[in-house]
């Protein structure tokens, strides 16, 4: 981030912390002593953003600038907080977005999500021949796939068919391409 969008942030925020505004946020986790605002960033698979659903917060804030600006009804902090969902305990409620993925409209890779600590994704074509094999380890639920089979070429505008092995449980499920 330039230093000149760093000044503009920063007094955008300025005017709506001096302005008392910090209350009238309609996406803001709050406590007692806490207000903090949310947005979310997908980095995976999706090029719009992904809108609902529980998470779970992790970590604490961490200071991005030297400056916290105060006025108003709130304090605001410059920093980031990680908003994941944890992973699941079966793959019961696993699935793919987006789904249709029209890679004309801007789709350059799936998801996969609710996903087990560590699981297997299988995906093939309907004539049975495996595309690709991703293995998903870690606490994240997600796991992104980008439309390219084992030997890295893009694949085929079609219907394929996935499986999500997650330890004790399975789930298979369709994914529309459209190139």
């Amino acid at each position: 981030m330039g230093r000149a969008s760093k000044t503009i942030l920063y007094l955008f925020a300025a005017l709506l912390a001096a302005g008392g505004f910090c209350g009238y946020a309609a996406a803001m986790l709050t406590g007692g002593s806490h207000r903090i605002l949310i947005s979310e960033m997908p980095s995976v698979g999706n090029t719009t953003m992904k809108t609902g659903g529980p998470y779970a917060l992790f970590g604490n804030t961490t200071q991005l600038g030297e400056a916290t600006i105060a006025g108003g009804r709130c304090l605001i902090t410059w920093g980031m907080l990680n908003a994941v969902r944890p992973a699941q305990l079966d793959v019961s409620s696993a699935h793919v977005f987006p789904n249709p993925c029209n890679v004309r409209a801007g789709c350059n890779g799936v998801t996969f999500t609710r996903l087990t600590l560590n699981a297997e994704i299988s995906v093939f074509t309907i004539s049975g021949e495996r595309v690709r094999k991703i293995h998903k380890t870690g606490n994240i639920d997600g796991i992104g796939w980008d439309l390219k089979n084992e030997a890295g070429s893009r694949v085929a505008s079609g219907l394929y068919l996935y499986f999500i092995n997650g330890g004790e449980t399975t789930r298979k499920g369709k994914i529309v391409v459209i190139r």
